[in-house]
This record gives C-alpha cells, sequence and structure tokens, in this order.
C-alpha cells in the first residue's frame, strides 16, 4: 500500500510541476547573470519576470507546483523500499528534501516582505540584504536547485531520440546559466555596496516579526522532514521483522525482499544485474521478467504498467520488474541482459538493441522475370550476375544516405532517414531510386551479350512510422548485427513494389512520400490502389522508369 496514489497521472503531475519550477528557476537565474551588465538590466528582466509570476493566476500556478511537487516528492521517498540507488538518484532524492529548508527563508524575506509590509524587494533590496551574509546559503539554494532540476530532465530526456544530438549543447547550458548566475549576483552586491547607501524600508518591529516567521516556516517543514524520515526508519524496521516472499531467479539466486519493494529495487538490494535504461519509471521496457510460477497471486497491472506491455505486445506472464511488487513466491526470468545496458548510462547503449520508433522511408526493389533469365545459365554465372547487381545497387542506396536492411533473393529492401529528418530520408530514397534505373540500364549494356532479355526492375517506396531494432541478437549466428524495421510501413512499401508488375512500371511511391521529398508528379497524376491490410485505399504515383522522376527544389539534391 503506498503512501500516495502511483498512477500515471501522478508521474505527470510532477513532470508538469517539474517543468513550471524549472522554468521559474532557469529564468531566475539567467535575471541574476544580468548582474554581469548592470543591476538596471537586472531589475528591468525582473519586472518582466513579476508580470507574469505575480498576478493571481501566476502565483496560484507557482504555489500549486511548489506544494505538489514537494509532497509528491515526499510521498516518493516514504514508497522506497530500498535504501540501494544511482548517485544520480541519491542526488536528486536529497537534495529535493533540502531545498525547501533554504528556500522558504529565501522567498519570506523576499515575496513575504513584499506581502505583509509592502515592501518593495527590487534588486537593490535584494542585493543588500543578501550580500555578502547570505551568500554563502545563497550559492548553495543555487546548486541545489539547479543539480536538482537537471537531474530530473536527464531521467527524462535521455530517452528522446534527439537527446543525444543535442546533449553536448544542453550540458554547456547546465554548467554556464548557474556560474554566470552567481558571477553576476556577485558582482551586483560589490556594486550596490559601492554605488547605494541602504534605506531601511521596514517599520519598528517589522524585521523581527518576519525573522520569526521565517524560523517558524522553516521548523515547521523541518519537522515535517524529521517526521518523514522517522516514518521511513521505523518502517524500515518494521519490513525487517515481517515474514516476506521469496523471488527466484532462474540460473540465479533466491531473495527475500522487503514487503512492498518492487523487483526491480529487490535486484539491486541484492546486487542481481537487471536492466533498466529509464530508472525504474515504466517509461521503458527494459527491465521485464517473465514470471513462470506464481503468477495467479499477484496483483494485476495497473494502468502505467499496462500501457508498456501493451505496446510491445508483451504475452500475459510478462511484467515490469519496476511496478511489479511480489505479494507470494514467484519464480522469475529477466528478459534483457543486464550486462548491455546500466541504469545511469544510456548513451552508451546501442538503441537498436531495445528497439526504436523513427519515421523512416522503406524502398523494396525486385528485379523482374531473373528466375526466367537465370533458368539456361550456370550456377556460377547466375551468382556472377546476381552480384553484380545487388552490388551495384547496394553502392547506389547508401551512396545516396541509405541502409541495406537485407537480400531476398534478387530483391532489396532499404531504410532511408534512420537518423535524419523523414523529408531527407523521402528525398533520399527517391534519389537512389532514380539512380538505381540508370544503373540498370548500364548493367543491360554491359551484360547484353550473355542475357537473352534485358533485366527490368520494380521499386516501391512509402514513409511512415516504423519499429527500428536489431532481430535475432541472442542468436549466435550473428544475424542479428544486421538493422531492420517493422510494421505496416514496411509492409505498405512492399505492396508497393508487388504493384509494379500490375502498372508495368519501374517505380511506384505513395502520396507521403512524393509531398515529403519534394517530387514533381508524374504525367499520370495521382491514382488509388487498395494495399492489403489497410482498409482504406492508399494514394500512390506511378513512373514508368524512375530516371524521370523530377524534384521541385532540384538544388537541394
Amino acid at each position: 500500500m503506498t503512501v500516495f496514489g502511483n498512477g500515471d497521472y501522478v508521474r505527470q503531475l510532477r513532470l508538469v510541476t517539474g517543468l513550471i519550477l524549472f522554468t521559474f528557476a532557469f529564468f531566475h537565474l539567467l535575471n541574476h547573470a544580468l548582474g554581469l551588465v548592470s543591476i538596471d538590466a537586472m531589475e528591468a528582466m525582473r519586472q518582466v519576470r513579476i508580470a507574469i509570476t505575480r498576478n493571481w493566476l501566476g502565483t496560484a500556478i507557482l504555489l500549486f507546483s511548489s506544494f505538489t511537487h514537494a509532497i509528491l516528492g515526499l510521498s516518493k521517498f516514504l514508497n522506497r523500499r530500498t535504501w540501494k540507488m544511482t548517485w544520480e538518484q541519491g542526488w536528486q532524492l536529497a537534495s529535493g528534501l533540502l531545498i525547501p529548508l533554504l528556500m522558504l527563508r529565501h522567498v519570506t524575506g523576499m515575496r513575504g516582505a513584499n506581502e505583509l509590509f509592502g515592501v518593495d524587494d527590487d534588486y537593490i533590496y535584494a542585493l543588500f540584504a543578501l550580500w555578502p551574509s547570505e551568500a554563502l546559503n545563497q550559492t548553495l539554494l543555487i546548486s541545489l536547485v539547479w543539480i536538482h532540476s537537471c537531474v530530473g530532465l536527464y531521467f527524462w530526456l535521455r530517452l528522446k531520440p534527439w537527446f543525444k544530438n543535442y546533449s553536448g549543447y544542453l550540458y554547456a547550458i547546465a554548467i554556464m546559466l548557474p556560474v554566470l548566475s552567481f558571477a553576476g549576483f556577485s558582482s551586483a552586491g560589490r556594486m550596490v555596496r559601492m554605488l547605494y547607501e541602504f534605506e531601511n524600508p521596514f517599520q519598528p518591529g517589522q524585521i523581527e516579526q518576519l525573522k520569526q516567521l521565517m524560523k517558524t516556516n522553516v521548523s515547521v517543514y523541518a519537522a515535517i522532514l524529521a517526521s518523514a524520515i522517522g516514518f521511513r526508519l521505523a518502517r524500515t524496521v518494521y519490513d525487517w521483522m515481517r515474514t516476506t516472499v521469496k523471488v527466484s531467479y532462474v540460473n540465479g539466486p533466491t531473495v527475500t525482499p522487503a514487503p512492498g519493494q518492487t523487483l526491480l529495487e529487490t535486484s539491486h538490494s541484492f546486487n542481481i544485474p537487471h536492466a533498466s535504461i529509464c530508472g525504474g519509471k515504466a517509461r521503458c521496457s527494459t527491465c521485464r521478467v517473465r514470471v513462470l510460477d506464481g503468477l495467479d497471486g499477484l496483483e494485476p497491472p495497473d494502468q502505467v504498467e499496462q500501457k508498456v506491455l501493451e505496446r510491445i505486445g508483451a504475452m500475459p506472464n510478462v511484467r515490469l520488474a519496476c511496478q511489479l511488487r511480489p505479494c507470494n513466491d514467484i519464480n522469475i526470468v529477466p528478459l534483457l541482459p543486464a550486462k548491455k545496458v546500466n541504469a545511469g548510462g544510456i548513451e552508451e547503449v546501442d538503441k537498436y538493441f531495445w528497439g526504436v520508433e523513427h519515421k523512416v522511408t522503406l524502398l523494396f526493389a525486385d528485379l523482374r522475370g531473373f528466375t526466367r533469365i537465370s533458368e539456361d545459365q550456370l550456377p556460377y554465372d547466375v551468382v556472377f550476375m546476381l552480384n553484380q547487381y545487388l552490388g551495384r545497387m547496394s553502392e547506389v542506396i547508401e551512396d545516396a544516405g541509405g541502409y541495406v536492411d537485407k537480400f531476398m533473393g534478387d530483391g532489396i529492401m532499404a531504410i532511408f532517414g534512420m537518423d535524419e529528418p523523414a523529408n531527407k530520408g523521402a528525398r533520399q530514397a527517391m534519389i537512389a531510386a532514380r539512380s538505381m534505373s540508370g544503373v540498370l540500364d548500364s548493367l543491360n549494356m554491359s551484360l547484353s551479350g550473355e542475357l537473352p532479355d534485358k533485366l527490368n526492375i520494380g521499386i516501391g517506396i512509402h514513409t511512415g512510422e516504423a519499429i527500428l531494432g536489431r532481430i535475432g541478437v541472442s542468436s549466435q549466428s550473428g544475424a542479428g548485427e544486421r538493422i531492420t524495421a517493422l510494421g505496416d510501413t514496411v509492409n505498405t512499401a512492399s505492396r508497393l513494389e508487388t504493384a509494379t508488375k500490375e502498372f508495368a512500371a519501374q517505380l511506384i511511391i505513395s502520396q507521403v512520400t512524393r509531398q515529403m521529398a519534394g517530387v514533381v508528379k508524374p504525367e499520370s497524376g495521382e491514382q488509388q490502389i487498395m494495399v492489403k491490410g489497410r482498409s482504406k485505399p492508399v494514394c500512390i504515383y506511378v513512373w514508368n522508369r524512375a530516371t524521370d522522376v523530377e524534384f521541385a527544389d532540384i538544388s537541394t539534391e
């Protein structure tokens, strides 16, 4: 039983409130950094900030986000069933609990003075109040808030496909902003002492009231924090004393987890390697296990877990270790090897090992009539001609920026745009198709004396979402080293290639590919065909020869 809710809405609420507070902190630190320019520049930006944050709506949003995020943080701390965690998780937890102690003093001294006594808490007032007596506390507060925020953002963003490409820029911002913030704060603090005389804005007795309010606020939170820590320690002792269940790992140990502990926490508690990219937040499926015995006695998956399991098409006995809390003896086997990944280093993971979803362009090409042509050829000649054809076509595909997925007899499947924007991948596929037709003409000329008929080709191209991954990595054959594509986009592209036979054409592409690649419509215009597996017709464009393809903006090829 959890201290607070643990559904998907709670995760989303924690994320949204955290992003709101991060945005506030970001612009607050940016405002401090303007102290390197002038106090007037700091004050000008402050006026913009308070226009947003000090109206009733902005205040309500900040108060709600602050209290909600703090409550959810305490709840998460109370719900933890193990003290073992990565250093990032440990820092985020500790800093999240400590930030309010420093933040309450700061907020009371600034916003509290303004609300209670009408004090204009502009930068001149703030700098006189904070520099240099509160410089150390201010530095500590900036560090705690910023690193806590950045760690949280890292856990969220590292699963995004674009994160690796932009992580260097984000790291630079994460390092530079707090440094510039404190430099601006300290520079302005010295400047205000040199240029201004301090005018006490308080009436007699008001400063003591403000100090007493600070002390009360900090004491109340300290009492809440101490109670939470005491409750958590008592819960740990209670868990040790209770009769617990046993978890048996296939080809591994049998352990006794603490009551209420997730299976992933159990693995970490007993130093059992267990894959988990997202750190146990049900944002990936790498920690999944197959329950061999004891499945009937377990609680069914909640909404969060069920959503992930449905997305990967898991069998009924597959569960997420980060969500499963054993309540009876179970026998399990982790489904993904932990040696391939560690919870704190997704940047070192081959993303295709786990599978990614990305918008790509699929090209299928098939050599027409090759079986008939090769009937009277010697085996050596057949292999020679096929290698000539596949080798040249592969070069063309790779030169255009594509990836040769596989050969299927005399057919080729290629993927474009795996690490590129979708429109660039679509254009690359069209360039490859046009070049393939030209290469085919060249092959026909060089092999004219050896073939009874000319070689011809059918090419189908379609753009859409596909799952990219290494299939068969557990095999010792090495077949899993290649990346392949799965999904409806693959099926549609294959059907379009097959349809080239019906149209007696070299190339058929879908409407979405034409639009993304910027291709001029052929003379035949738009047509529609039914594709097996789709309920609605697919809009297509047909070229008798792929070399006739024209681009609307040929300069961007």
